[in-house]
């Protein structure tokens, strides 16, 4: 069954639009297709990608990690939003007060900063999304950013953490964002703020999320115990995995 599904969604209106299913978990188990999927902004969806996207893939709900700022211009919600599906909102960045950087400076420090800066300060965003995520009346859902990088790309690693997914296949999950990072560019070039941005700005560095899984692990003892922390419910952990491994 795992052949013939294909991982990354092909749709005009999203360039990084993937499902997180089929990764390998601990105790011979698996993560189901069809039931998370991450992407950049859907605001460019076509009427046909709607229907891919609720049709074909059932999706029913949509968490929104960008901030305020990123839903009222032009990289709102789209479509979806008038397609009746259920809509949250967990700003990871706002309380800081910049945008994600995307020129070339220093990338790597600025991108691993930044999702340290995540994982310390916006614990009770991460954790009120997971638990978003985690109700089965929520699922199949969608958790997104702008490229579906950063703020996406931290929620994924936490979610297949918690999942059981080996660290070398949350990287790989993580950097996959490369592939299509052209197509992210020339999308991020046409938005207010992003004009100067640069391929190199918005790669996906290795060293950025292995911080970050480090860190949760020294600090908070892993994933679960870091949603723990920040107020998930353990038997929301245990559901969770309950209907998302088989």
């Amino acid at each position: 069954m795992t052949e013939q599904i294909e991982r990354r969604i092909t749709l005009d209106g999203c360039v990084n639009f993937r499902d997180l299913g089929g990764y390998s978990s601990t105790g011979g188990r698996t993560v189901k297709w069809r039931r998370l999927f991450r992407s950049d902004s859907p605001s460019a969806l076509t009427e046909a990608d709607v229907e891919t996207i609720t049709g074909s893939l059932g999706l029913v709900s949509v968490v929104d990690l960008r901030s305020n700022a990123g839903t009222t211009s032009n990289d709102g919600r789209g479509l979806l939003a008038s397609s009746g599906i259920g809509y949250h909102q967990f700003p990871f960045l706002e309380a800081r007060g910049v945008l994600p950087p995307t020129s070339g400076e220093e990338v790597d420090k600025r991108l691993t900063d930044m999702y340290q800066w995540i994982l310390m300060n916006s614990g009770g965003l991460i954790a009120q999304a997971f638990a978003a995520l985690a109700q089965p009346v929520n699922q199949p859902a969608l958790f997104h950013c702008s490229a579906g990088k950063d703020r996406t790309g931290v929620l994924a690693a936490t979610t297949l953490d918690v999942l059981g997914v080996n660290r070398e296949e949350i990287v790989t999950d993580f950097l996959a964002t490369n592939e299509v990072i052209d197509d992210i560019l020339a999308r991020l070039q046409g938005m207010p703020g992003f004009v100067h941005s640069t391929r190199e700005g918005i790669m996906a560095p290795r060293v950025a999320i292995e911080k970050y899984l480090d860190v949760t692990q020294s600090e908070f003892g892993g994933s679960e115990a870091y949603l723990l922390h920040h107020g998930v419910q353990q038997s929301a952990i245990d559901n969770f995995r309950q209907s998302m491994l088989e």
